[in-house]
Order: C-alpha cells, then structure tokens, then sequence
C-alpha cells in the first residue's frame, strides 16, 4: 500500500492551501452558478450530515446538524471557517449567494461554530470537535515508483488501475478488519479518491485512533544490507 493519508478531526490549512492549484485554467464561475441553481443535491446532501438528526423523528438531537462545521473558498482564495445551518433551506440560499469555489466539510463541534466566541468570552472553553467521519485521502502521485507511464497528477488508462486495486483493498479491510459497513468513496476531482467512513464508531474516533488504522494499511520498505 501507498502513503495513504487520514484527515484528522478539525479541518486543516493544507486544504486551502490546494484550492488555487486545484482551479483549472480557463474555469468559468458562471457555470459553476448554474450547477449550485439546478443540480447541486441540497436535500440528500444536509440529509446525510444530519445522519437522522433533522428533526424529524422524536429522540434526535436537534442541534446536531448545526454544529456542523462546512468551510468555503469563494474566488479570490477568500476563505470563509466556521460556516454552519440549520435547515437544508439555510445551506442552500448561502451557496448560492456565495458560489464557493470549494466546499469542506469539517466536524461536528460540542457546540455551534458559528457562536464560538460567545463561549469563548464567557470563559467556558467548550468548543472543541466531537464527531467527524474517518476520511482516508489516496493519491495517484503515491504510486510513482511503480508507474511507467505518467508521474504526478497526470493519470491514464494504464495506472488508474492501481487506484482501483488501493479501493478494492481497503474496502475489504474497513469492513472485515474493522467491522464498518458505511463506506463512500468519491473521486476527489485531481488525482485520487476519498473514503469516507460514516459509521457512528467512526465518526467518533480520536485523532491518535485515526492515525493507528492508518498505519494499519502502511507497508514499510525494509532494505536489507549484506555484511
């Protein structure tokens, strides 16, 4: 297995920092416009964030979708944290107002982001993340010592192969290993997939339980010298 990577709990800055190079030349905003007016999934998409928190059955916690995290990078790099709603109605009047060039989805926090300097000025430091779907980060450029005919980002026909062997492997794993049985895997729009495990168990594993099922999947290249 490669250098596959798992996202820790809160959201870092390595993400934003890949946006600008994530843009393609020649983009158009304005189709990105028409894609958050007409197709973009609103309903499923607060739907599964919400994971049966959305009101509408007794015994869910209420405030559970509006503790959720969601960042955006508008044009510009302009960064925008600690973004969170209430209702799919809230989420999808603020993307389209804002048309972010890229959306995060970052952890549920103990209590909502966007009311987390009045906890911070009343002194009771509760703000912290609670929940955050285990999410492994897989790169085709990972793979270059064993590719012979593209490097870096550039992918073909002849290597994606590898991506899917990496997919069938861990899936397997996650859920025979691990026993978890909520798995998307989502091509990540540059040059690999992500998996993102959305079982309960999952969601609320610690960042040093994270990084030792990461470590579960690392081959480590052992060289041996002879005397």
């Amino acid at each position: 297995m490669g250098d596959e990577r798992v996202e820790a709990m809160e959201i870092d800055g390595q993400q934003r920092q890949e946006v600008a190079a994530a843009v393609p030349d020649g983009f158009n905003a304005d189709y990105l416009r028409i894609y958050y007016g007409k197709l973009f999934p609103y309903g499923d998409f607060f739907k599964w964030l919400a994971y049966g928190n959305d009101a509408k059955h007794p015994g869910c916690d209420q405030s559970y979708i509006g503790r959720r995290e969601l960042s955006f990078t508008l044009e510009n790099d302009i960064y925008l944290r600690f973004q969170s709603f209430d209702s799919a109605a809230e989420l999808e009047t603020s993307i389209k107002e804002k048309c972010p060039f890229k959306i995060d989805i970052g952890p549920v926090y103990s209590v909502d982001p966007a009311k987390r300097h009045a906890y911070a000025q009343s002194g009771n430091n509760v703000f912290v993340p609670v929940e955050r779907e285990l999410i492994f980060d897989i790169d085709i450029s990972d793979y270059d010592d064993v590719r012979y005919c593209c490097s870096g980002a550039d992918t073909c026909l002849d290597c994606w192969p590898l991506m899917t062997i990496v997919i069938k492997i861990l899936d397997t794993s996650l859920r025979g290993d691990f026993g978890f049985n909520h798995i998307l895997w989502v091509y990540s729009g540059r040059r690999g997939v992500h998996c993102w495990v959305c079982d309960s168990r999952a969601r609320k594993l610690s960042n040093e339980q994270r990084s030792a099922i990461a470590d579960y999947f690392r081959v480590y290249k052992v060289v041996f010298i002879n005397s």
